[in-house]
């Protein structure tokens, strides 16, 4: 009877252990441009778009947030010129086409030559580094949009 009594106690705790860990519903994606986005002019404006990510400034730690939302500042990655997945734990640096948006901005104004482009962007924390998906001892996987294409015409 012990033992049962037990296993219906600690049965919601187990349950409840793995919802914590199942975090799919976490994206990081662009509102614009889209996909193969053509433009005429070398200004455009970029819109960042995310699902249960909080955004907060470089260097703020934000407290007690929901289970599956995280916090963190984004990143553009611009012809792919840093690759997240083979730098685990590491700040994300700076660079010429890594863009840091450390002030919690959704949104900006990019300037671009003419040309073909790849844009990714990077969820990063308090400190710059990309945030895991998975938070535990599983394969690491940053929070990180799929690659887009556009082209800034001349």
């Amino acid at each position: 009877m012990k033992y049962i009594l037990y296993l219906l106690l600690i049965s919601p705790l187990a349950f409840s252990y793995e919802n914590i860990n199942d975090c799919d519903d976490i994206e990081l994606f662009f509102i614009s441009p889209q996909d193969g986005f053509v433009s005429e002019s070398q200004k455009f404006k970029i819109e960042f778009g995310s699902k249960n990510i909080y955004i907060s400034p470089a260097g703020v730690i934000v407290d007690q947030l929901e289970n599956c939302v995280v916090s963190g500042h984004h990143h553009l990655i611009i012809n792919n010129a840093y690759d997240v997945k083979s730098f685990e734990n590491k700040p994300i640096p700076y660079g010429t086409n890594i863009l840091h948006f450390g002030g919690g901005q959704k949104e900006a104004e990019l300037s671009l030559l003419p040309g073909k482009y790849t844009l990714q962007l990077a969820i990063g924390n308090y400190e710059h580094k990309p945030i895991d998906r998975n938070e535990s001892n599983e394969k690491y996987d940053p929070i990180i949009s799929k690659i887009i294409n556009i082209e800034i015409k001349p």
